[in-house]
């Protein structure tokens, strides 16, 4: 007779037919993981379920299947992909009001459905932190959104937890976008519809910031008979995909770099191409959107840097208050409560690898330690016999350092930036736990669009191919001698509103490669994180679209050519395979746990790389061959800041 099936095994089998129901599509995979909630062509990934199957947890199991469903069921990726705004913030509130449409036909259908879907909204609310919003520059206004809209298309309110603060917002966005709101009620079931009425309501946000998000190109659209004119004019941004649209990633981001390379290309012919005055006037709540642009392959200019006086290396300490940095830092561990099992757990395994290649050996055939038992009829035989004992000896762990860059551009606000921020937390503590020196490393900007280096290049006249046109801001979370316990506070600053900016990759990398390089660890792995190829939109409004891109081409060929420095990147929904020899790319950034501990447990697996001396010497003038000027650490006036300015 059959063992009798538990109920957890009960549930999923009910909840697989349910959700196989809802879509529509029998063949639907339905998995239960570690590491879901995802959704990757035709296979949904699921939380395990709790224990309490009646609980508020596994109604929120039930209400993410439903939303894997009715996406599989009402959702044309390849059509949301060619009416997608290009702007970052832009595309946040389309994919979110798509989102919400795809609930709404559900909820609207079946109560069950609805209730379920409630309990998402309810965790999601916690989890983003909602509730403690108290600035409303920092406030999501994706979310909000939204909450507004769902409330219109099927009559729940917000959740209690995000109540106050989108009743403290909903008059602001109802005066400029509630006519269009209330348009998006009759559009439910037409997806096409929908979307044009959701790119108006990103107009009417000022959140358009190209010329694929003009009113005259929905009248366009509105004209067209198989919407293929969208097609080569609205990209998806690959910095912001839409939610389990995996399978689409590749084809979008072709269409978006092509869209973005003929722009660029109409940039570089117009003598008036630079940036206006407005067009500097960015707060720090503003970023702009992350196109990929395509290297024609044409012959340029060296890189270059108009000035690096402007450039700082700054510890994270120097960039806030302590008491500021404390109440990010508490911030941040509120973050860990949802995130610390999972990727604690991918870390112990991680911990377990490395522990694991320290095993200890014995020396046999020796006249004193303990007794070997293998030869224990020698001794009983003649007990005066020599060599019959062993001695265990400690194996020398391999002495290796781990540099870990996070990309601090701002396109990482929000999930992404958080998550980074656990992960190389979490991180930091398992290496140092195995004796794995980590130092955790951030890059940006200090302005939007070019700061005090593009004053002196206008107060200069305008000089023609001026290369780099940014201030640099690299900054120092956590160096590789400090223990854990006293930088820990520091991750907290990734949290911290308006920090993120622009992100110049090459230079960066050659800054961490170059910090690695002055240890004298036997082993060291830089691991990079990012979301995006290098912009900067000062730097590349005066130079080549692609100008950053082959400059961080060039960085990488000569660190994974010539340097003993092992160098692995992951990138959050932007393909960094076409850079980067080893490299990852994922969807979720809830993958990310996962992403770090399976690459380095693969590195620390393989024997460490060895180079020559006259590669070592080429590595260490890597700086001046690629054209940017060497750093070397000063100290500032002030007593205790510890700014390093590059020279």
């Amino acid at each position: 007779m059959s063992q009798k099936e538990s109920p957890g095994e009960i549930f999923k089998r009910a909840l697989t037919g349910a959700t196989r129901s809802l879509a529509e599509q029998p063949d639907l995979e339905v998995v239960f993981s570690g590491d879901g909630p995802s959704l990757v062509g035709n296979r949904a990934i699921l939380p395990h379920p709790p224990r309490e199957l009646s609980g508020p947890e596994a109604t929120r199991i039930r209400g993410l299947a439903d939303q894997m469903a009715l996406r599989v069921a009402h959702h044309d990726s390849a059509a949301h992909a060619r009416s997608k705004p290009k702007s970052v913030e832009g595309g946040q509130v389309y994919d979110a009001l798509e989102q919400v449409r795809i609930e709404a036909i559900g909820a609207n259908a079946l109560a069950g459905v609805k209730a379920n879907l409630s309990a998402v909204w309810e965790q999601a609310v916690q989890r983003k932190g909602l509730n403690h919003v108290v600035d409303m520059a920092a406030a999501p206004v994706a979310d909000i959104v939204a909450l507004i809209v769902r409330e219109r298309l099927t009559g729940s309110a917000p959740p209690s937890a995000a109540k106050t603060l989108v009743d403290a917002m909903r008059e602001e966005i109802e005066a400029k976008a509630g006519a269009d709101l209330d348009r998006l009620t009759g559009a439910i079931s037409d997806q096409s519809a929908f979307g044009r009425i959701a790119r108006a309501v990103v107009r009417d946000l000022f959140m358009a910031d190209d010329l694929s998000d003009a009113p005259e190109q929905d009248a366009e659209e509105d004209g067209s008979d198989d919407g293929e004119p969208e097609a080569s004019n609205d990209g998806e941004g690959e910095d912001e995909p839409p939610q389990s649209d995996a399978a689409d990633e590749g084809e979008t981001c072709q269409r978006e770099g092509e869209s973005a390379e003929s722009q660029v290309t109409e940039a570089e012919d117009d003598e008036n191409s630079e940036l206006t005055d407005d067009e500097l006037d960015l707060t720090d709540g503003d970023h702009p959107a992350r196109p990929d642009i395509k290297d024609g392959g044409r012959s340029e200019p060296l890189y270059k840097i108009f000035t690096a006086q402007h450039d700082e290396i700054v510890v994270a300490e120097e960039l806030c208050e302590p008491d500021e940095l404390a109440r990010l830092r508490a911030y941040l561990d509120q973050q860990l409560v949802s995130l610390s099992n999972v990727v604690s757990r991918l870390a112990n395994r991680l911990q377990r690898k490395l522990l694991a290649q320290q095993n200890r050996s014995w020396s046999f055939d020796l006249e004193e330690g303990l007794l070997d038992v293998a030869r224990l009829t020698r001794v009983i035989v003649d007990p005066t016999a020599p060599l019959s004992f062993k001695m265990e000896e400690d194996t020398e762990f391999r002495d290796t350092v781990v540099g870990l860059l996070i990309d601090n551009s701002g396109s990482m606000r929000g999930r992404p930036i958080m998550v980074a921020a656990v992960c190389a937390d979490i991180l930091a503590r398992t290496l140092e736990r195995c004796g794995v020196k980590v130092e955790i490393l951030g890059f940006t900007t200090r302005a939007w669009k070019g700061g005090a280096s593009r004053d002196d290049w206008l107060k200069a006249g305008k000089p023609a191919s001026p290369g780099r046109l940014n201030d640099l801001r690299h900054i120092v979370y956590k160096s590789a001698d400090a223990p854990w316990r006293r930088a820990r506070k520091n991750l907290g600053l990734m949290m911290r509103e308006g920090l993120l900016k622009e992100n110049i990759d090459g230079e960066a990398l050659m800054w961490a490669h170059q910090r690695l390089v002055g240890r004298s660890e036997q082993r060291k792995i830089l691991l990079v994180i990012s979301d995006g190829a290098p912009v900067d939109d000062s730097t590349l409004s005066v130079n080549s679209g692609h100008y950053l891109e082959r400059h961080l081409r060039r960085v990488i060929a000569e660190i994974e050519g010539k340097s003993a420095v092992e160098l692995i990147a992951i990138g959050i929904g932007h393909d960094v395979t076409r850079y980067y020899r080893r490299a990852v790319t994922i969807v979720d950034v809830e993958q990310l746990g996962g992403a770090i501990t399976d690459q380095l447990a693969a590195l620390f697996e393989e024997e460490p790389r060895q180079v020559s001396r006259a590669s070592a010497a080429l590595l260490q003038a890597l700086p001046s061959v690629q054209g940017a000027p060497a750093t070397t650490p000063s100290r500032a006036a002030g007593g205790r800041r510890a700014r390093e300015t590059v020279a």
